[in-house]
């Protein structure tokens, strides 16, 4: 069941996702109009971000901020939005797939530094032309609920692009290469796709694969715990492997062990991750148990209590309605209970009511619940009895109590049976077994009665 804090968290995330998308494609594109090449590329001397791909980063971030919009949440704004970007980058791929120039590269700006670098001047990367067609279609398919799972599919497209810009970027910054060969995107360009994707798929918590990380089970915590770094940690690991070859730190045949030796570190720190965790919850539910336990037993006696004998008997008396299912009550009083109490002390008393919980427990059937009502007084549920064969169990516990050594002096108990009627309430059945309790007080203790 997902946490409604959780899903809270996550709506807030991709309204962040989308926020912090347009600031940035603002602040590049007054980066452009102001010739900053510290705001265009990030790194001097690395790659820009281009003007097209700040519009279609600004425009899918606007369309998941009016996707999350309470008004127009899967409304046509985000949708037309989302159509924009898909068509930015079906366009910008058919140039490098059938080699033309649709004017849309140099719309806005010239970019001489790209030309310099055999690039097409003004033209994003293969790379974000991707991404753009991935997140476009993700936007469009957000809007429509069975088509959820393709938005959601999309938008981890366009996490695993993302990832691989960014693993490229690291491998061009450790080797000092100035370009690197594996499609060049800037690193911002890359940042910001990480997370527009990550704000698509934080849209709908409650739905598809993200239901899962927004749970409270065992399988969302650990999935929030591990995803995040199962994805970074092999691009840093990439990176430093790079970084250290490059500088002659390490052999080739090194640094690929050191990647294998690092690889297995992460999967055995995701495995103890998974084993605390797991750990832990379980830990946390056998506290819970014990509590329920606690609030259900009687400390003195180890039988149930009021609040359990309650519960028990509204169950009965739901079967009986249900599926004419006999049971019996007995209502068991410890015969001058408070005089044996003023006569031998307090604890002397409290052992008296251990026995009797003891003798209850050694002389009933499984099935059977036996509950401390309250100060010296038991009750006694037995499902699938009659009146008739009460009375022999009643007499049986009477007798066995009867016949126990009691430390000081012999303990005697009274007891009033009574047969459930179909459509009893719990309170109308206990003050049956209470009657013939008093019944038997009254005829001279020591002796069990059934409710005529």
């Amino acid at each position: 069941m997902s946490n409604p804090k959780l899903v809270n968290g996550f709506r807030r995330v991709a309204v962040g996702a989308a926020l912090f998308s347009v600031a940035v494609a603002v602040m590049i594109l007054f980066g452009w109009w102001l010739g900053s090449e510290a705001v265009k590329s990030v790194v001097p001397g690395q790659n820009t971000m281009k003007i097209n791909t700040a519009i279609g980063l600004g425009t899918c971030g606007l369309a998941l901020l009016a996707c999350q919009w309470p008004r127009t949440r899967g409304g046509p704004a985000s949708g037309l939005l989302s159509l924009f970007v898909l068509a930015l980058g079906l366009a910008s791929m058919a140039q490098f797939i059938w080699g033309i120039d649709l004017g849309i590269d140099t719309l806005f700006h010239d970019d001489q530094q790209a030309a310099e670098r055999g690039r097409i001047p003004g033209r994003m990367s293969e790379l974000t032309t991707l991404a753009f067609a991935l997140l476009g279609v993700a936007g469009l398919a957000a809007c429509a609920p069975k088509r959820l799972w393709l938005s959601q599919a999309c938008a981890l497209g366009v996490v695993l692009v993302a990832l691989y810009a960014m693993s490229t970027y690291g491998y061009q910054m450790a080797s000092r290469a100035a370009v690197t060969p594996f499609f060049p995107v800037a690193i911002h360009t890359a940042v910001v796709l990480l997370v527009l994707a990550l704000g698509w798929l934080a849209a709908r918590p409650e739905e598809g694969m993200m239901r899962v990380l927004s749970s409270d089970s065992f399988g969302g915590v650990l999935t929030r715990r591990a995803l995040l770094p199962s994805l970074l940690i092999p691009s840093v690991l990439a990176f430093g492997a790079q970084w250290l070859q490059s500088n002659q730190v390490l052999t080739p045949q090194a640094t690929l062990t050191l990647l294998a030796v690092a690889s297995g570190g992460l999967v055995a720190w995701l495995v103890w991750s998974a084993g605390a965790l797991l750990d832990r919850i379980e830990g946390e539910r056998r506290l819970v148990r014990g509590l329920r336990e606690d609030a259900h037993t009687d400390a003195l006696t180890g039988l149930g209590n009021r609040r359990a004998f309650q519960q028990a008997i509204e169950g009965m008396l739901l079967r009986r309605r249900e599926g004419d299912s006999d049971f019996a009550l007995l209502m068991i009083d410890i015969d001058h209970f408070k005089r044996y109490n003023d006569s031998h002390g307090h604890p002397a008393g409290d052992e008296v009511l251990r026995l009797v919980g003891v003798a209850l427990r050694d002389a009933l059937r499984p099935g059977d619940v036996a509950a401390r009502f309250g100060g010296e007084e038991f009750a006694v549920l037995l499902p699938g009895i009659g009146g008739a064969l009460a009375l022999k169990v009643g007499e049986r516990i009477r007798r066995d109590l009867e016949r126990t050594p009691w430390p000081h002096e012999p303990v005697t108990v009274s007891i009033g049976a009574a047969q459930a009627t179909y459509e009893e309430e719990p309170g109308h059945l206990v003050a049956r077994a209470d009657a013939a309790l008093y019944r038997a007080k009254n005829e001279g203790r020591n002796r069990v009665v059934l409710d005529a």
